[in-house]
């Protein structure tokens, strides 16, 4: 069947209105690029659209996963950084054009400094984080020469190698330092989505993204003990807190949503 409508989610801030990549964390040289023209010219298609990745995947659970049936729901994707997307009455919220519900740009407290700094929450709680906290962690082990950590001998002993799934595993075995690295992405990360339910009161969070596979108990039940804690008191019970039901194909459902959304828009507007 010949393809009426192309959907992109987009690893970065978009212009969805405009078409443009606003800012591009993906590919080098593509801030203001204009990617739905570049689509259009370059598949032969009219009908693109294009949306920020976390946005898109909020809009695939709500049409096909966890999000069926349920409005307001918030997306969170937590991988390399951390991105968000609002589903209002099973549409995007995109506010005022550039985007809106970028979680990862919030301002938390890091506690595990003495002087509890204030930093983004996607340089604490992201897997790129994660890894690059432990990575400092091994190579101090090795100047000390302590070559015992868990992370490390997982990581074959190059500390390069180590990621927030490493990390992860070794938190899963019992490693108290892993754990501890694990318990402030989640600490975190709870203030975060603390903020965002006192904002725009979701019925349903929807965590998503490669740390996110941690599990339940190293990383979704802690979040959820942190938020009954920290939550407005009348917005207790109001929500809850699931992993993605689509996994890594949750973007490719949103941009079908988005391809099918155009189509049928198109084909409801009258002759000329």
């Amino acid at each position: 069947e010949a393809i009426d409508a192309v959907g992109i989610g987009f690893g970065g801030p978009v212009d969805a209105a405009r078409g443009i990549v606003t800012r591009s964390h993906q590919v080098p040289g593509w801030d203001e690029f204009p990617l739905a023209d570049w689509a259009r010219q370059t598949l032969g298609m009219s009908r693109i659209v294009i949306h920020n990745d976390a946005d898109t995947a909020g809009l695939g659970e709500c049409r096909f996963g966890a999000g069926v049936g349920l409005s307001p729901v918030l997306y969170i994707t937590v991988g390399s950084g951390i991105g968000g997307g609002l589903i209002i009455d099973g549409q995007i919220y995109r506010g005022a054009g550039a985007g809106a519900l970028e979680i990862g740009h919030l301002w938390v407290i890091d506690r595990s400094t003495s002087d509890l700094d204030v930093v983004k929450l996607e340089d604490i709680a992201s897997g790129w984080a994660i890894g690059a906290t432990a990575r400092r962690y091994a190579e101090s082990h090795r100047t000390g020469g302590r070559d015992d950590w868990l992370v490390l001998k997982l990581a074959g002993g190059d500390p390069s190698r180590i990621d927030a799934a490493l990390v992860a595993e070794a938190a899963r075995q019992g490693d108290r330092e892993a754990h501890f690295l694990m318990s402030k992405a989640v600490y975190a990360m709870a203030r975060g989505l603390n903020q965002a339910v006192t904002l725009v009161a979701p019925r349903r969070i929807i965590l998503g993204g490669g740390v996110s596979r941690s599990g339940e108990d190293l990383w979704l039940d802690p979040i959820r003990a942190q938020l009954d804690i920290l939550v407005f008191p009348p917005f207790r019970g109001t929500f809850d807190l699931v992993p993605t039901a689509l996994g890594d194909e949750v973007i490719v459902h949103g941009a079908l949503a988005l391809a099918r959304d155009a189509a049928e828009a198109d084909a409801r507007e009258p002759m000329r």
